[in-house]
């Protein structure tokens, strides 16, 4: 039986084996990421809330401030009174103004004070951007 020379390195299997580890690496990326919110003891919602949010440089007393602020506004969202996520809200200016003050009601009182004027601004137009977008296409956060 003749066997055929092996090729520690020919540019096939080369190329297999670095699509195959940036594969596993990939999926292990995947994986820490989906389990994230777990260990920052947030739900999947709040994490996305959080993400936006932070900010660099905050302190562990501020981190957890901002999680607070995270966990507080899905709260008021879906379960505050009064209600503001009401059928259709993001199609009406008056019931987007109401859903906006809401969040900017919870994060005046909940993010750190290191967040100045311009900062809270910008995370209030995020927060506020996001829900609208999740709502209008009927991912998240729809009455």
């Amino acid at each position: 039986m003749m066997r055929l020379p092996k090729h520690s390195s020919s540019a096939g299997s080369s190329s297999a084996d670095a699509y195959y580890e940036d594969l596993v690496q990939y999926v292990g990326n995947i994986r820490e990421q989906s389990e994230r919110h777990i260990r920052e003891g947030l739900s999947e919602d709040e994490l996305e809330i959080y993400d936006l949010l932070k900010k660099d440089k905050l302190t562990r007393a501020e981190e957890q401030r901002v999680k607070l602020a995270a966990k507080d506004l899905i709260i008021r969202l879906l379960e505050g009174h009064p209600k503001v996520l009401v059928q259709d809200w993001w199609k009406d200016g008056q019931t987007q103004r109401a859903v906006k003050a809401a969040i900017e009601e919870v994060l005046d009182k909940d993010l750190p004070e290191s967040y100045d004027r311009v900062a809270f601004k910008e995370k209030c137009d995020n927060v506020f951007e996001l829900v609208v977008e999740f709502a209008a296409t009927g991912r998240k956060w729809v009455a």
